[in-house]
C-alpha cells in the first residue's frame, strides 16, 4: 500500500500543481505608487460625481444676461447677412437712397465685432461654484462663447490659489481660476457681484 502511494504523481492534483508554480515563480510586479493610486482615486471620484449631492457655494444672479448678451451676436449676424440683399435692392429700385446700404452695412458689420468682443470679454464666465460632500470636487457652470451654459470638475488640489499666481488680475472684480495642470485654461470669477453662501469656504477655496 505504501508503494502505491509513493507512486501517484503530483501532477494527476490540479490544485497541487498551482500551489506549487505560486510558490516556485518569482513576482516580477512592483507596487503599485503613491502617484498612481492618487490618479485612481481622482478618476473614481470622477465617475461617480453624478451620484453624490452638490451645495453650492456661489451663484452670479446676471448669468442668464450675459447668456443672453452672448447669444446675440449670432441674430446680429443673421440680421446683417439677410438684410444686406434686401436693402441693396431697395437702393437699386431707388427706393432708398444710395448711402443707405453703406449705412446698413457700417451698423451691421459694427454692431457684430462689438458683440463679438463682448461675448471674448465674457467668455468662460463662472455662474454657479457646486462642492461636493467630502469638499474635494468642484463643479463650475460657466458660458462659453456662444452663450451656452458648460460645466466642468475640478479637483481642489488642482486648483491655484490667489496667492499662488503669479501676477494678479488688472480688473480688481474679476478673479481668475486658474489650474495647475493647465495653465492656459482660465476661468472668471465675479465675486464681488455674487452671492457667497459659505464665505469661510469660498476663501478657503479660492484664496479671496
Amino acid at each position: 500500500m505504501l508503494e502505491l502511494l509513493c507512486r501517484i504523481r503530483p501532477a494527476g492534483l490540479p490544485w497541487r500543481s498551482c500551489v506549487s508554480i505560486a510558490t516556485t515563480q518569482p513576482v516580477h510586479g512592483r507596487p503599485l505608487s503613491t502617484e498612481s493610486a492618487k490618479k485612481c482615486d481622482k478618476s473614481a471620484a470622477h465617475d461617480h460625481a453624478g451620484f453624490t449631492e452638490w451645495r453650492t457655494v456661489y451663484s452670479l444672479p446676471a448669468i442668464r444676461i450675459v447668456a443672453a448678451f452672448s447669444r446675440l451676436k449670432v441674430y446680429q449676424a443673421a440680421l446683417t447677412a439677410a438684410g444686406t440683399p434686401i436693402v441693396f435692392a431697395l437702393g437699386s429700385a431707388g427706393q432708398l437712397s444710395t448711402d443707405a446700404l453703406a449705412i446698413y452695412g457700417t451698423v451691421g458689420i459694427s454692431g457684430l465685432v462689438t458683440l463679438t468682443l463682448a461675448s471674448y470679454a465674457a467668455s468662460n464666465l463662472v455662474g454657479f461654484v457646486y462642492v461636493n460632500e467630502q469638499q474635494d470636487l468642484v463643479k463650475l457652470a460657466y458660458v462659453d462663447f456662444w452663450g451656452r451654459r458648460q460645466e466642468t470638475l475640478l479637483d481642489v488640489e488642482d486648483m491655484l490659489p490667489s496667492w499662488e499666481q503669479g501676477r494678479p488680475s488688472r480688473l480688481r472684480f474679476v478673479s481668475p481660476i486658474c489650474l495647475r495642470s493647465d495653465p492656459k485654461k482660465r476661468y472668471k470669477l465675479l465675486n464681488r457681484f455674487g452671492h457667497v453662501s459659505d464665505p469661510q469656504l469660498f476663501e478657503g477655496l479660492f484664496g479671496d
